[in-house]
This record gives structure tokens, C-alpha cells and sequence, in this order.
């Protein structure tokens, strides 16, 4: 009797190999551009610049926001196209390249710097696994991953607190795969993340963070078991944060107190009265 394989379908395989499970955050990242800069759902964000917002958005008239969204789905091109040049997959895979053009066509500048994001995750493995390139190559996940906050929702004040963020994602990944040089370092930067949330955001900010990320961790649980113990503390980071929230309440974020106006604007400064007091 031979032995069946269970391969995957056209469709699955699709998925597998341009890695669309990693949409979660991304579209989190979408969202958040949308949420922070709700004129880019209808604009184009780049009209300021004058002629330079050609170079940035060269499909001028269409919504930023929208673009960011679908530039979403055509920059996994990025993933069998690495595949190919570490070896991994004997064929140029055309569609790949084909999407990170489309990339390219939609917003040029943003998709420049996500790439180099990217091939800043994989430096480490070319010079060194230290302490020092695994920041940096953490770094590389910020602009890949949060790019569109900064290159479309142009919310520079986000560069601290995602840069932590990045540093405790990323970090907590190498400790499961066993793949950081100092576990110890990597450890004190996951736990600075949490201290800096408060700092930047409002409580209905941090509410919206655990009501979104907590159904990611689980879902990503599920494709990923051996992932189990990573999420459950990200859990429990976001359920801490959603209790420091409450007891902190309107004095959130505390940039706001130290140096008013840090903030651009905050949309949901406004807090429902049942957390007021």
C-alpha cells in the first residue's frame, strides 16, 4: 500500500510560499495608517510636497490609504524572491517579481525603504550574530513591517515606540528559535516595550492594541504551536498594559504631561464616561 501525502492545494501553496499569514500585522500597520491619518482613505497624502509627490505616489490620483493597503499584499513578491536567491527554490518565481513591481508603481519611496528594511533582517546572518547586529537587524524589521507609518502615514513621532516595539517582537522570536548571541539583552528589550507603550498612547489606544493583538497572538498560536509560550506573554503584556490604562486613565499618554503637544493629534483623546474619574 503506498503512502499518501497530504500536499497542499494550488491556492494554500499560494499562500505557504508568498507567507500571507504574516498580513496580520501588516494590515494592523494598514489600519493604524488609517486610523492616525484618516484623510489618506480619500487624498493623497504627498500633495504638499508639490512635483517631489510624484516620485512618492506616481499614481497621483488615487488615495494613499488604498494604495498602502494593496502595496500590502504585492510586496510578499518579496518572499519566494528570497527563496530563490538564498537557494531555496530552483526557479525565479516570476510572479514574485512581477508583484514587487507593482510595489514599486504604487508607492516607490515607501517600498524602497521596506526593502531595505528587509535586507537589513538579513544582514545579521552575512556579518555577524552579536548583540549589536541583532538591534539592527530588529531595526530592519521597523521599517519593513511599520514603514507605512512613517513613508505614507507620516507619523514620525512613532519612531521611538515602534523601535522598541520592533526590538520586543523581534527579540522574543530569536529566544524561541534560539537564535540570539545573549538571551539576557534580548530579554531586557522586550520588557522595555510594555514601559514605553504608556508613555506614547491613550488608553483607548492601548484598548484598541490588546483587542487587536490578543486574537493575532491566538490565531498565530495556531499556525505556529511551538510559538505558544512567545504568545501567551505577549497576552499577558497587553492584559497589564489594558489594567495600567485604567489606573492611569486620562493621564495617558504621559509624553503629553512632560512635553504638551508631542503629539500631533490624538483622535480618541476623548474617553467614554465609564473610565472617567
Amino acid at each position: 500500500m503506498s503512502e499518501e501525502t497530504n500536499e497542499p492545494g494550488m491556492v494554500m501553496k499560494f499562500i505557504q510560499d508568498y507567507r500571507f499569514k504574516m498580513l496580520i500585522p501588516e494590515l494592523l500597520v494598514v489600519f493604524g495608517v488609517w486610523y492616525l491619518l484618516p484623510e489618506s482613505l480619500y487624498s493623497n497624502v504627498y500633495e504638499f510636497l508639490g512635483p517631489l509627490m510624484y516620485i512618492c505616489q506616481p499614481l497621483f490620483f488615487m488615495p494613499t490609504g488604498w494604495l498602502v493597503f494593496l502595496t500590502a499584499f504585492t510586496l510578499h513578491g518579496i518572499y519566494p524572491l528570497d527563496n530563490y536567491h538564498e537557494g531555496k527554490i530552483p526557479d525565479l518565481p516570476r510572479a514574485a517579481v512581477i508583484m514587487i513591481g507593482i510595489s514599486f508603481l504604487f508607492l516607490p519611496v515607501l517600498v524602497f525603504f521596506q526593502m531595505i528594511g528587509y535586507y537589513m533582517t538579513e544582514m545579521t546572518e552575512f556579518i555577524s550574530r552579536n548583540p549589536f547586529w541583532e538591534r539592527v537587524e530588529s531595526l530592519g524589521d521597523l521599517l519593513f513591517y511599520a514603514g507605512p507609518m512613517f513613508f505614507a502615514g507620516l507619523q514620525m513621532w512613532l519612531l521611538i515606540p515602534v523601535f522598541f516595539l520592533s526590538q520586543s517582537i523581534d527579540g522574543i522570536h530569536k529566544i524561541a528559535h534560539h537564535e540570539t548571541s545573549n538571551e539576557k539583552i534580548t530579554w531586557i528589550f522586550y520588557f522595555l516595550f510594555p514601559v514605553v507603550i504608556p508613555i506614547f498612547f491613550s488608553p483607548i489606544e492601548i484598548l484598541a492594541m490588546a483587542a487587536l493583538s490578543i486574537p493575532a497572538f491566538a490565531f498565530y498560536s495556531y499556525i505556529r504551536p511551538y510559538y505558544t509560550y512567545v504568545t501567551a506573554i505577549h497576552t499577558l503584556t497587553f492584559a497589564v498594559l489594558v489594567v495600567v490604562a485604567f489606573i492611569l486613565g486620562p493621564n495617558l499618554p504621559l509624553i503629553e504631561i512632560w512635553m504638551p503637544g508631542f503629539r500631533p493629534e490624538l483622535p480618541a483623546r476623548d474617553l467614554p464616561m465609564w473610565i472617567q474619574w
